[in-house]
């Protein structure tokens, strides 16, 4: 036989919820994507993208709110604004640049051939 409970030694469960953290992971992953922007330094970036994710998988689902009444950016904004930055270091491959000095050396190689193909057409006619 189970032996009997006393009523008066139960003690009910009160849940208190973990207050927020001020992380300094958190605010790299929201201002390093800035610098990476404006260095276009790809190594920034793709650790801009890392901090981000994992801001974003540390991130507690039912946070509960500040006591200071303070916001954060969400997480995924957080990725968000990382792999923009990501792009626009990459952004030399996506959509790359005309070098003026080769511009023109591509229209003298041009001017020249059609020249010498006119010059032997009208010696050769």
């Amino acid at each position: 036989m189970a032996p009997k409970i006393n009523a008066e030694l139960v003690v009910p469960y009160k849940h208190m919820p973990a207050k927020p953290r001020k992380e300094a992971s958190s605010m790299m992953a929201q201002s390093l994507p800035m610098a990476a922007m404006f260095m276009r330094n790809k190594i920034l970036s793709w650790s801009a993208v890392f901090l981000a994710i994992q801001s974003y998988l540390n991130d507690p689902i039912n946070a509960p709110p500040a006591e200071d009444g303070s916001t954060s950016t969400p997480a995924s904004l957080r990725v968000i604004f990382a792999l923009v930055s990501l792009v626009t270091c990459y952004m030399d491959v996506i959509f790359p640049s005309s070098n003026p000095g080769l511009k023109k050396a591509v229209v003298e190689t041009a001017a020249e051939s059609i020249t010498s193909i006119i010059e032997t057409a009208t010696t050769g006619a």
